[in-house]
């Protein structure tokens, strides 16, 4: 089963996209910060983040940023999903090594459609 990180401050966005890939039989793993994306991509290496682009500790653009330097891991897509609709925002997240970018609200579909993009369903 393929691992999903998800990483968002708040906690019912959390719980709405673990269950979209729950019933994508994703293995979801949850984190609230940027530091903690980093960490746990050290240790568990999913093959997908979605995450927002403002996280707590560390910003979601910056735990990119460090996860794309390390060279000692399989290299996870990148999906951010955020309600900043900023255009220079989303090219500085796709240029600096995103795969996508989903805005919010966003539902199943979208998600569904983003995955199948990536090959990742």
């Amino acid at each position: 089963m393929a691992a999903c990180l998800i990483a968002d401050d708040s906690k019912i966005i959390r719980m709405i996209l673990s269950k979209i890939m729950n019933n994508l039989k994703f293995e979801v793993i949850e984190a609230e910060d940027g530091e903690e994306v980093v960490e746990l991509c050290e240790t568990k290496e999913p093959e997908i983040i979605i995450m927002d682009t403002r996280l707590p500790i560390l910003d979601g653009l910056d735990a990119m940023y460090k996860i794309r330097e390390m060279q000692r891991i399989r290299q996870p897509k990148i999906i951010f999903c955020s309600s900043m609709s900023d255009p220079a925002r989303i090219r500085e997240a796709l240029d600096g090594g995103a795969d996508d970018y989903i805005m919010k609200p966003f539902d199943e579909e979208i998600i569904l459609c983003k995955l199948e993009i990536l090959n990742l369903l």
